[in-house]
């Protein structure tokens, strides 16, 4: 029987929250919106059971916020938000859990509210946040497991699973490395017991519409996977992977580790598993090249333990009021990173700092390994804008002319739909990621408004008649020289060659 837990300390956690809500109401539009965003803004408006490269949940929760909130970049970052501020309340109970009293729980809360993982993700409509929240939700439910025997915590363990997992297929990860924790300790019993065999069903039957899904279409998943592999995790380096670690909780180290080794102390041995869940987790992703940022739903649960360690060890109020300080100082100089909160002239000149005098170029190391001006996040929030204005121009241009209007990824094609809205421009289309599910596979368009980086050697043959529009001139974004042509006057017959790409890409041939 475990002892009973201490109160809920309510004013510093209130306190701590309301901290939250204004670090991110000043932050979340600084800048402009993330190329990643327009994507789960356009899933919203294609409401299905899977896309492309995500299983549904972002979509959902996209469509409900469009249909409620509207679309504004205020609107759609509130979720991410609050999801970050129900993190922060989790992990005060998670510290609760484990026998923290009220500096327990106090620490723990300012360590998440101080710690750049759960800034940035905090901000960006993306699937990230709510990863991190269900990973964290699935390690309370196992200390409270450990702590009560009660088998709803595993039944409601395959109820958070499956969400999860219709969230983020990454959550895989976590289900193997706690099953290989289970084995290692004495819960292993728990794996082959009829409430697990339960929990496994309860989150078999919220995942089947998405594998039935998966399966109606050749599973894109695995396309998915493969590419990823090839164009991104192939550039992600064991050091830079053990660097992330260190950079995204930096501020919080000292709570982190200690939460750690307070799992693995011997007098915490019932806890020990969620140390094992974390090694092995850790060491997966490791050998298997993931981004760094696939680790940040194992923090939530050492943060809590660190409160809890530190509790215990400090007994001055000096000491209990130094650490937090401490804490706020490391991350003041990392803040930048972590969230936007400098203006982009600004921000050029801090990175340009750690990249020149401080010998510190991780955070602008791009996915194609590549040192750039700016962290890859900041320079995807760039030239939006501008590239929707580019678009409506060259549709003016062509009224009345029946239109095709072509993106080459996601970013600009969710950009153009996103400031064409109202405009009465066609929808965009792409081969890339989810937008490929909506292509027409026929189109009797002779005008093809054509948005590329550079002009392709096809585009560039079949049409008689090309004109540049204009570029994204922000050399700062992502997106720099990504240009928008008026292309007219096929030479040849634009509807058969539109249908024989359309046959290639949904083969996988292209």
């Amino acid at each position: 029987m475990s002892k009973p837990l201490s109160p809920l300390y309510w004013p510093s956690l209130i306190s701590l929250l309301a901290a939250k809500l204004a670090i991110h109401l000043y932050a979340n539009t600084l800048w402009g919106f993330h190329r990643d965003e327009f994507l789960y803004l356009s899933l919203g408006r294609h409401l299905d059971w899977g896309y492309w490269s995500n299983p549904p949940f972002i979509g959902w929760v996209s469509a409900l916020i469009q249909a409620t909130a509207g679309d504004s970049l205020f609107a759609i970052r509130l979720f991410p938000m609050l999801v970050s501020g129900a993190l922060l309340v989790l992990v005060v109970l998670m510290a609760r859990e484990l026998g923290g009293g009220r500096y327990a729980q106090f620490l723990a809360g300012a360590a998440m509210l101080l710690t750049p993982a759960n800034l940035r993700p905090g901000m960006l409509f993306m699937p990230v946040m709510p990863d991190i929240f269900f990973w964290a939700l699935l390690a309370y439910l196992v200390i409270r497991y450990i702590n009560t025997g009660h088998r709803r915590d595993i039944l409601l363990f395959g109820l958070v699973f499956g969400l999860s997992f219709l969230n983020k297929y990454a959550t895989g990860f976590a289900l193997l490395g706690m099953a290989g924790a289970l084995l290692l300790s004495p819960y292993r019993k728990v794996l082959w017991s009829r409430d697990a065999a339960l929990a496994a069903l309860i989150a078999l039957v919220l995942i089947l519409p998405n594998l039935i899904w998966q399966y109606q279409h050749n599973f894109p998943v695995v396309a998915h996977m493969q590419g990823l592999a090839e164009n991104q995790l192939v550039n992600v380096r064991i050091k830079d992977f053990l660097t992330g670690q260190l950079f995204m909780n930096l501020s919080v180290i000292p709570v982190w580790v200690a939460g750690l080794i307070w799992f693995f102390h011997p007098a915490n041995r019932r806890y020990q598993v969620l140390g094992w869940y974390f090694v092995l987790v850790f060491l997966l992703l490791l050998v298997l090249r993931g981004k760094p940022y696939y680790t940040l739903g194992l923090y939530p649960m050492l943060i809590a333990a660190g409160g809890v360690w530190w509790e215990n060890l400090s007994r001055s109020v000096w000491l209990r009021v130094a650490l937090p300080l401490f804490i706020l100082l490391l991350l003041l100089p990392a803040l930048p990173l972590g969230l936007p909160v400098l203006p982009l002239p600004l921000m050029k000149q801090y990175c340009t700092y750690l990249i020149d005098k401080a010998g510190f170029d991780g955070p602008m190391r791009w996915e194609d390994g590549e040192i750039h001006p700016l962290p890859q996040d900041y320079s995807d929030m760039l030239g939006w804008e501008e590239l929707g204005q580019l678009a409506v121009k060259a549709y003016r241009e062509a009224e009345g002319e029946d239109v095709l209007l072509y993106c080459e990824n996601y970013g600009e094609a969710g950009a153009v739909d996103y400031y064409g809205k109202g405009q009465d421009i066609p929808p965009a289309v792409s081969f890339s990621d989810t937008y490929r599910l909506w292509l027409p596979h026929t189109t009797s368009a002779k005008t093809l408004i054509y948005i590329n980086s550079e002009l392709g050697e096809d585009v560039g043959q079949l049409f008689g008649d090309i004109r540049l529009v204009g570029a994204i001139s922000n050399s700062d974004a992502r997106e720099r020289g990504t240009s928008v042509f008026l292309c007219r006057k096929p030479k040849a017959d634009f509807g058969a060659f539109w249908a024989e790409r359309v046959r290639g890409v949904l083969s996988g041939e292209d």
